[in-house]
């Protein structure tokens, strides 16, 4: 006669208080199974927070970086702002100088040109200005 089980029976392998964790794990003495559980438990829940802890660090830090870096952002672009601003700057007073250069060249050429005048007045009445 052969006897089916059913597989909820308290014997089969389905049976949650017949797991593999109670047949054959070590238990030390003076501990029980449910104390290793609760060690086990209370251990994982005090690793889960010191990883929030190091999580919440590790956000702070990210956070001060963020700013950091948006800051550097910023100063940079004032920086090149400010460069930009110069670029025009030198231009103008470029343009302002090549303007100022040439009309000393006019002034020079005007000048070259009456002095050459008198030069040649000056010959022409043998040392007078009058003829």
């Amino acid at each position: 006669m052969s006897h089916k089980k059913a597989p909820n029976s308290a014997d089969g392998l389905n049976n949650r208080f017949n797991s593999y964790q109670q047949q054959g794990s070590y238990v030390p003495p003076g501990m029980s199974y449910a104390e290793q559980q609760n060690t086990t438990i209370s251990d994982t829940v005090k690793t889960q927070y010191q990883a929030e802890s190091t999580a919440n660090a590790v956000l702070n830090q990210l956070h001060a970086q963020r700013g950091q870096l948006q800051g550097a952002n910023e100063d940079v672009w004032d920086m090149r702002q400010a460069t930009e601003q110069t670029k025009r700057e030198l231009r103008d007073l470029q343009s302002k100088y090549r303007a100022k250069k040439n009309k000393l060249y006019v002034i020079i050429g005007m000048l070259s040109v009456v002095d050459a005048v008198l030069f040649f007045r000056l010959l022409q009445c043998r040392g007078g200005f009058f003829c």
